[in-house]
């Protein structure tokens, strides 16, 4: 009877924070860097990266794709537009494209 009560203790215990065969959760396997954590950007920045990533052109075709992907509002755009043109970050063309100024994007 001892034993059954050993062995019904251990099993709880047994399975915290760990799955068969692998590492407990959080060790480090030495000689392994962690992967770094992806950087959480800011909505103006997420703006500027789906422009970017969508030929470096906002256009009337795009705003809702660019939008989506920067997950803005068109609010957010009309308050974002002007503040990266003050920061000669974007261009901003009569006919209301915007192009975006980057290392990629010229």
């Amino acid at each position: 009877m001892r034993v059954l009560t050993v062995l019904a203790l251990a099993l709880p215990l047994s399975g915290c924070g760990m799955i068969s065969g692998m590492l407990p959760v959080g060790s480090v396997v030495p000689g392994v860097a962690p992967a770094p954590m992806p950087a959480v950007l800011a909505p103006k920045e997420r703006l500027v990266a789906a422009i970017a990533a969508n030929g470096c052109l906002l256009t009337s075709a795009n705003v809702g794709t660019i939008l989506t992907q920067a997950q803005i509002t068109e609010a957010d755009l009309r308050v974002f537009t002007p503040e990266l043109a003050a920061e000669g970050r974007a261009e901003v063309s009569a006919a209301g494209t915007i192009r975006v100024l980057t290392d990629t994007c010229i």
